[in-house]
């Protein structure tokens, strides 16, 4: 029973999920919703780590998913090393931290909290990079990899000097470098006091409005090739029409020119018919001639 219910996954996950388009989507939808998940979890509005949060058991079933289509197909790749290469990111996206902060937790090694803190932020950029399918042809994924990777040592950053948690910090980050502000933690506004504090302030306000600028005009372009593309697909359809109609008349042309030389040969063969072998042969004689 057990062999019967595994044969039937597999032949469901031939079937469907192989399918170009449909595994590709099912996938960056999967690795968008970790995403988030991450993301209301650094801002404490939910929690992911405890087991008997809802939002833990989401995180997990997801991760599993992950993990399960990732292993079948080192399973089934040819070269495992190149498999391995070519897909780093999504075996980092499928990194259990929130089962390992609950180890930890139960050990009693909460000071190695911190270094989990920032498993999870690289498990963030793994998650990112899963969607390199459907956004590395716009260019927007390599402005993703670069803000992901500014905000984490950004958060690291004031972590360090403000004395702050890294959940609170990364927080922070992601609402100074979209709104250009001081960001809230724990409900009160924080204004650096060290140097570096304030460089960083300084850093992710400068380039968080050219991050934004760029997503904006690279969605921009985004469209602009997508209606493009529309029209040209338009006049290849009307191209496409104008070569069928022609080839229509010809091929009804043709179709005229075998029935002329059918009645044609009836023609000549009713003439040799009625005429004796000494006329055919004046008249073949006729024809020649007209030939020359």
């Amino acid at each position: 029973m057990r062999t019967l219910f595994y044969g039937v996954l597999i032949f469901v996950y031939n079937k469907i999920m192989l399918k170009k388009n449909f595994y590709k989507w099912f996938k960056a939808t999967l690795a968008i919703v970790s995403i988030v998940l991450i993301v209301l979890d650094f801002a404490a509005i939910i929690d992911i780590n405890g087991t008997n949060s809802k939002w833990f058991w989401l995180n997990n079933i997801i991760l599993i998913i992950l993990a399960i289509d990732y292993f079948y197909r080192l399973y089934l790749a040819k070269d495992r090393r190149a498999f391995f290469r070519n897909n780093i990111f999504e075996l980092v996206a499928i990194i259990p931290v929130g089962i390992a902060f609950n180890w930890m937790k139960f050990a009693q090694l909460g000071d190695i909290g911190l270094y989990f803190r920032l498993l999870r932020l690289i498990r963030l950029a793994g998650l990112v990079g899963m969607l390199k399918d459907i956004l590395h042809t716009h260019g927007i994924l390599y402005v993703i990899y670069f803000s992901i990777a500014f905000l984490m040592l950004g958060s690291v950053a004031i972590s360090i000097t403000e004395h702050v948690s890294l959940d609170q910090a990364f927080w922070w980050a992601i609402t100074t470098a979209s709104t250009v502000g001081y960001g809230d933690i724990s409900r009160h506004t924080i204004s650096p006091q060290s140097l570096l504090g304030k460089l960083v302030i300084l850093a992710m306000i400068l380039i968080g409005v050219g991050v934004m600028g760029i997503v904006t005009s690279s969605l921009t372009a985004y469209l602009m090739r997508r209606n493009e593309g529309k029209v040209s697909i338009k006049d290849k359809d009307a191209e496409l029409t104008l070569i069928l109609d022609k080839l229509d008349r010809l091929e009804q042309q043709n179709k005229l020119l075998a029935e002329q030389n059918q009645n044609l040969q009836k023609q000549i063969q009713e003439l040799k018919d009625t005429h004796t072998p000494s006329e055919w042969n004046k008249f073949k004689d006729w024809i020649e001639k007209k030939k020359r």
